[in-house]
């Protein structure tokens, strides 16, 4: 089969479900992440190896299996990270909370301290430490697999990240981690009442784990590390968190009553609540 044959067949494969456009968007990255494909190469057929590949990504795809875990790749922030089911695929929203966070240069310069909870691939930690060589980062997950996989990506990009294996949930182990100037997650933020919202790819493939949290305590993770900020921040420490657009006003009402200072919600570039910051109190 010629290279441009298959490729048009899975644009029009895709399209009913897809449409048009998102359709050539994952035919392109598909065939050129996957298959190492070259638009010059497009009369050229493809080997046996490629065809093979090919045919097992086209049912993945229309089983609803997301792309960037077909190609194991996702572009996160100037970065080729590999991610895998263990792993949350890194969202551009994400990126927004990371300028945010790139912003503290200025006020910090080069001595700081900076560790991402629930880090999942690493996106947050290796975007910041790509930025800003000389702060000491770290990431810490309570997932075994996915820190398997934050670990890989540092290794492949040469970036020095500090990964730590815990649950944040574990007050007695807080003891353990080291005093920050700024603390950053994108902790599980979805009530399973909401998960009808979700697409399916997201919901049948991505770690449930990252995503859910019980419907009777939606704000049970924002609690516990803004509790643990106020132990481990240092006097006038940050802290920022991604946020479920549906209840960023009650994390930020949750911030004031826990006593930070200067908080803020901002809107990412869909117009949509998704990023909350506030200040520990000078002590």
């Amino acid at each position: 089969m010629q290279a441009a044959e298959a490729y048009q067949n899975l644009i029009q494969t895709l399209t009913p479900s897809h449409g048009e456009g998102e359709a050539q968007s994952i035919a392109r990255l598909l065939f050129e992440d996957l298959l190492d494909w070259k638009k010059g190469q497009r009369d050229r057929p493809l080997n046996d190896r490629q065809l093979q590949l090919f045919e097992a990504a086209k049912q993945r795809l229309l089983a609803g299996e997301p792309l960037q875990y077909i190609t194991e790749r996702a572009d996160f922030y100037g970065l080729v990270l590999k991610v895998s089911p263990s792993v949350l695929i890194p969202r551009p929203e994400t990126e927004e909370l990371v300028e945010w966070v790139l912003d503290q240069r200025r006020d910090y310069g080069n001595a700081v301290s900076i560790i991402d909870i629930g880090t999942g691939s690493g996106c947050i930690p290796l975007a910041i430490k790509d930025n800003w060589p000389q702060a000491q980062v770290h990431g810490l997950d309570v997932s075994r697999e996915a820190l398997a996989v934050a670990r890989g990506n540092a290794e492949t990009l040469q970036l020095d990240v500090n990964w730590i294996e815990q649950s944040i949930l574990d007050e007695n182990r807080w003891t353990d981690l080291p005093s920050m100037d700024i603390i950053i997650s994108n902790p599980p933020y979805i009530p399973y009442q909401e998960a009808d919202l979700m697409p399916d790819s997201v919901k049948e493939h991505e770690p449930s784990l990252a995503l859910f949290i019980e419907d009777e305590d939606p704000l049970l993770f924002y609690r516990r590390i803004m509790e643990l900020a106020l132990v481990k921040l240092k006097s006038n420490g940050l802290l920022f968190f991604e946020c479920n657009e549906f209840n960023a006003q009650d994390v930020h009402r949750l911030g004031e009553q826990l006593g930070f200072q200067d908080t803020e919600l901002r809107k990412d570039l869909q117009g949509k609540w998704r990023m909350w910051k506030g200040r520990r109190a000078a002590s």
